[in-house]
Parts: C-alpha cells; structure tokens; sequence
C-alpha cells in the first residue's frame, strides 16, 4: 500500500508498505482522514526520548522499531473494509489494537500496527463508533483530539464556583475549554501565543483570552477572579519549562493538570510548589465513554470541530505539512486525507 513512513528522522512516500492484516476481533480500514497531532511531531524529532519515556515508564503500547519505516496517525476516521457489522461504513474510535501476543499498541506508535498516513490501517472492532451519516468523516477525525480535553475535564470533575486557566488553545486545548464551559466553570482565561487560536478560544467560550507575551494569564486570573476561588490550571501546551512558570506565577492551593506532552527533560522547582500546596496531575487516561460523548457533541453542533481544521494534504504532502508544522504557525489542525492529490498544503 501507499503511505507517508518516518524514516531516519524524515518523511517520506512509499508505494511497497506491507498492508496490515486484521486478527481476532480486528478490522481492515481504510483512513478518510488523520489529523497530524502534536506527539506525531514528537515521534519524528525527538524519537530517541519518545522511546526512552515509553520504556522508563514500561508502556510498551508506544514502543516501536526507530529503525524501520514507521506510519504515523492515530486521530482517524475510517471506512471499515471487512469484516464486521460495519462494513463500508464510516468509523471512529480509541486507537488500540492487540498483538498477537496480547499487548496492547496505539495504531500509528507501532511498526505493525500502522497509523492514518496510510491507505490502511487495522482497528479493533469493540473500540469502533459509528459516524451519524451527517456527520462529514473529515470532521469526525477531531473526535480523539478534542475528546482528550473533554475527557481530561471530566476526570478533574472542577467544583462549582471554580475557575480554571488553559495554557495553549491546540485543539487539546480547545477540547478543555469547551468542556470546562460545559461545566460553568466561570471566569476561564486562556493563553495563547497564536492570534488564529486566541480567536478560536472566543468562539468556544472563553471568558479572558490574553496573549502570554503581552499578559500573563495568572495576572488575568486575579483580575477576573473572585478572592480565594479555586482554580485548577490545564497546560496543554506541551512546552518545556511550563511547569515551572506556573508554579511560580500560579495562587496557592492551585490543582494543575499536564495534559500537554513535554518530550524532553525539564526543570523546575518542587519546592515552591511545595510551599504553594499545589496540587499537580500528570494525565494520560480519560474515561473512554468521554470518546463517544464528543463524537455526540460534535454531532448535535455542541462543539464546532470543523473550525479546527485549518489545512489538508495528500499522502504526498505530509513532509510539506510536517515541515510547516514543525515552525511557529497559526494551524490548529491540519488533516492527511490519502484521496488529495499533489504535494501541496490546502489551507482552510
């Protein structure tokens, strides 16, 4: 099959990729489309400390061969091939499979399991939903990226009466900022670098939108907040030294959640926080039916994803849209949709 692989740290299209082979309980798709995430460009330039975080912390479910092309994409829509119930229909779902020696692997993070940048790609059945025909499939991709905010709030369950800070407006962030005003969490500042995603997070309900080189957020916070209101702070920015920054500038007693991926080794300073009784949760599982419940939001138009999506490209554009991606840019999702012909980016 055709796909864009990770080889020796850049991409490249392929026409001879071994097409992947559904076991028990597995399905054969075909991708429609698969957003470019955030841990995809992680994977490809810091692959040694990707690896290196996956076997210090024994999740083997993010382990693959460096040496060996790799098919990336994990945020897909799909149309199932065979077999199943829902053959020829659209699917979304939690990217896992099983090996055929009972691990559990992230389609896209493994060298036989691979990701939407692909003409094919193997699911299991049981993690499968089906896309309402309404629903346009490119639009139902943002399910796993939004659903990782919403699942994420869900999980932090904020008290009434509390407020909340987001540091970075990514589709992630986007996800926690909308499920945080589902929840009337009241005042939520946002802080963005980007002017395209600061207006974005108006359009989703924030209350204070400030950009973090002319603001800072927890000066915002103070300014819109009542005195002693509980604030629980959502990094979704992934960027190192954050943690750091928001111990120092955050009020006591914050709750903070790192939702956003830093690949590298950072610092900062237990101690202040320490002294603050901050509280801080590291975040990788959500409850699954958090899943289904953004595809029902996406759904009824609880939640606009299809603003996200501010780029698509082929199969042939994803080292164009690898090597936009990597510099600072306004994009907030861009989409790999293997039927795009062409090299080029189509922006939205």
């Amino acid at each position: 099959m055709r796909a864009a692989v990770l080889r020796d740290g850049s991409f490249h299209v392929a026409d001879d990729v071994p097409e992947p082979v559904p076991g028990p309980g597995q399905v054969l798709a075909a991708p429609i489309a698969t957003g470019i995430c955030g841990s995809d460009l992680s994977a490809a330039r810091h692959t040694d400390d990707f690896l290196k975080a996956s076997r210090d912390s024994g999740t083997a479910s993010f382990l693959f061969d460096p040496d060996a092309d790799l098919v990336l994409g994990h945020e897909l829509c799909a149309r199932v091939l065979s077999p199943g119930e829902w053959e020829g229909r659209a699917v979304v779902g939690l990217p896992w499979a099983v090996d055929a020696g009972g691990t559990m692997r992230t389609i896209g993070y493994a060298t036989d399991f691979p990701g939407g940048f692909g003409e094919r790609v193997v699911l299991s059945q049981a993690a499968l939903i089906p896309v309402p025909d309404h629903v346009p499939p490119h639009v139902a991709a943002l399910t796993e990226p939004l659903a990782v905010g919403y699942g994420n709030v869900a999980r932090a369950d904020p008290r009434p009466g509390s407020g909340a800070v987001v540091i970075g407006a990514g589709p992630i962030g986007l996800g926690a900022l909308a499920a945080l005003v589902e929840r009337g969490a009241a005042p939520v500042v946002v802080s963005e670098p980007s002017p395209r995603r600061r207006e974005l997070a108006r359009r989703f309900g924030a209350h204070v939108v400030v950009d973090p080189a002319v603001t800072d957020p927890f000066d915002a916070w103070r300014e819109a907040s009542e005195r002693g209101q509980p604030l629980k702070v959502l990094e979704c920015s992934g960027r190192a030294g954050m943690l750091g920054e928001i111990l120092l500038r955050a009020p006591r007693e914050t709750h903070v959640l790192l939702i956003g991926a830093c690949m590298t080794e950072d610092v900062f300073r237990p101690v202040v926080g320490l002294y603050k009784d901050i509280t801080v949760t590291m975040c990788m599982v959500y409850p699954p039916k958090e899943f289904a419940r953004t595809l029902d939001r996406i759904a009824d138009g609880t939640v606009d994803a299809a603003a996200l999506i501010t780029g698509e490209v082929g199969l042939a554009g994803v080292p164009t849209a690898l090597a936009t991606l990597y510099a600072p840019d306004d994009h907030v999702k861009v989409l790999v949709r293997p039927d795009l012909p062409g090299t080029g980016l189509h922006g939205r």
